[in-house]
């Protein structure tokens, strides 16, 4: 009978590090399938992150090419028509050349005229031409 729990106790005394042992390997082995699978979920959300900011770079890049061409055209109505209205801020040298060249621009909805002088003047709604001194647009 000890003999028998001398064996069972030395059994169990084998048996608990291979037991401890294979549990530790089963573990490390779902912990790295675990991290492998979140590297994968990072790896993916990272390649879908960088997808759509290069999505977002191409439609800026199309949206100021389109906007260029936009104000492109507006030059070219603006030398062809003095009367064009002209208003954006980027468009105040325009303004200022059609001006000098054609003695007359249209700017926010006001034509203005040029001298030969130089001088610059509006006419008002009761006709008169009222000149400005120091014109900032």
């Amino acid at each position: 009978m000890i003999s028998i729990i001398l064996v069972l106790f030395l059994g169990i005394l084998f048996i608990l590090p291979t037991i401890n042992f294979l549990i530790k390997k089963i573990f490390k082995v779902i912990s790295k399938k675990k991290l492998k699978m979140q590297m994968e979920i990072k790896c993916k959300k990272e390649l879908e992150r960088d997808h759509k900011l290069a999505e977002i770079d191409k439609a800026n890049k199309d949206t100021k090419r389109n906007d260029q061409i936009f104000m492109e055209r507006r030059v070219l109505k603006a030398w062809e028509d003095s009367n064009f209205d002209l208003f954006y801020d980027e468009e105040k040298i325009l303004h200022q050349k059609r001006l000098e060249i054609k003695n007359q621009s249209k700017w926010k909805g006001i034509i203005y005229y040029s001298t030969k002088k130089g001088d610059i003047y509006f006419i008002s709604r009761e006709g008169n031409k009222i000149y400005l001194k120091n014109v900032k647009y």
